[in-house]
C-alpha cells in the first residue's frame, strides 16, 4: 500500500535543470552570484556596524564597535580590495 518509486528510464537523467532566458551562460550565473554575495555581506558588515554603534552610543562603551569592526573590517576589505583593486593590464 505504500507509494512506488518510479524508476528513471536508463540513459536519461532523473532531473535536468532549467535555468531560463535570464542568464546567458555560465559566466552570467557565476556573476550574479558573486553581486549578490558581496551586496549581502556589504549589507551584512554595515547593518551589524550600525546596530553595535547605536548600542555603543546609549551605553557609552564601544569595546562593541571595535569587536564588530574586527571581524567586519576584513571583510569589507576585501570587498573593496576585490571590485577596486589594481587591475593588471596583462589579465583581460
Amino acid at each position: 500500500m505504500g507509494m512506488e518509486q518510479r524508476q528513471p528510464r536508463r540513459g536519461s537523467k532523473p532531473f535536468q535543470p532549467a535555468i531560463g532566458r535570464d542568464f546567458g551562460s555560465v559566466e552570467d550565473v557565476e556573476a550574479r552570484t558573486r553581486g549578490f554575495l558581496a551586496r549581502l555581506l556589504a549589507s551584512a558588515a554595515a547593518a551589524a556596524l550600525a546596530v553595535t554603534g547605536a548600542k555603543s552610543l546609549t551605553e557609552g562603551n564601544y569595546t562593541a564597535v571595535i569587536g564588530c569592526w574586527a571581524i567586519a573590517g576584513p571583510i569589507v576589505g576585501a570587498l573593496i580590495t576585490y571590485y577596486f583593486g589594481h587591475r593588471r593590464k596583462d589579465t583581460a
